[in-house]
């Protein structure tokens, strides 16, 4: 595999009517999630699949982002009202309750579901700084990697692995932990740069990220059997990979000269 990758068969997503979207998830069925902003600046969640869409809002929020798709079609994100930011699970044409990481604090952000219904995601408590948390069999279990004061948690797949990033004295680093034996990797780290991002993991273990410059850009890649390949998208300045699936498609978002785009395309073999 080159140390470059030039992403196959680039398709741009669109939902008529609409300029400003971005997609977060997908799954093996091609199904894509994200939020979009329509003609009054409303934010609303929305699925993509094949060339159709549907707008999806959490009841009586004002703003409604999926983040993340199983295998299932079930769906995680969030929802904001007046007073606070909470989680949602969405399956079968039906919201959950507002999911909320127990004790103080106005902010839960779930990012990620796997196919067993482990979702993993953000709050705040009341000290500073974001933290994560696992949910399992009704069970909320805090993850912080070792000696960081913040930890977002980003993407878990059916093994058990979980990803995301924490900041440090020395700037952010990637991470993944294994649930099974509660271990957390070394810090996973862009050869050059400061910032290190990990956004979502598939079954097979591939991870896609980015890492940023110095102007503050971010250029994605995909972490596979212990290698970093920056991710090319011919025409852009800065991109996101945000999630990828088992089928080796890859969903984000990229800035080009002229307009922002969302795009599924396809790792090379």
């Amino acid at each position: 595999m080159p140390a470059n990758l030039t992403l196959l068969h680039i398709k741009l997503l669109a939902i008529p009517g609409v300029t400003q979207m971005t997609a977060n998830g997908i799954n093996d069925h091609g199904q894509v999630v994200g939020q979009f902003t329509d003609s009054h600046g409303m934010p609303h969640g929305f699925i993509y699949e094949e060339e159709s869409f549907c707008q999806l809002d959490y009841p009586g929020a004002a703003e409604t982002n999926i983040l993340g798709i199983n295998n299932l079609s079930q769906m995680v994100g969030m929802f904001t009202t007046l007073t606070a930011t909470a989680g949602f699970l969405y399956d079968r044409g039906t919201f959950s309750p507002p999911i909320t990481y127990p004790g103080p604090g106005n902010l839960t952000v779930p990012n990620g579901v796997n196919d067993r219904g482990e979702i993993v995601g953000v709050f705040q408590d009341a000290g500073p700084g974001e933290h994560s948390f696992l949910y399992k069999a009704g069970n909320y279990e805090p993850l912080t990697y070792p000696g960081a004061t913040e930890t977002a948690a980003q993407g878990i797949n059916n093994s058990g692995q979980v990803v995301g990033s924490f900041p440090d004295v020395a700037g952010t680093h990637g991470f993944v932990y294994l649930e099974n034996v509660g271990v957390f990797s070394p810090p996973l780290n862009c050869p050059t740069g400061i910032m290190t991002t990990i956004r979502g993991i598939n079954n097979g273990g591939q991870i896609v990220g980015g890492c940023f410059d110095a102007q503050g850009h971010e250029h994605p890649f995909l972490y596979i059997a212990g290698a970093l390949h920056r991710i090319l998208i011919p025409g852009a300045t800065s991109a996101t990979a945000n999630s990828v699936n088992d089928r080796g498609q890859i969903v984000g978002n990229f800035q080009s000269a002229t307009a922002a785009h969302s795009f599924v395309a396809a790792i090379p073999a």
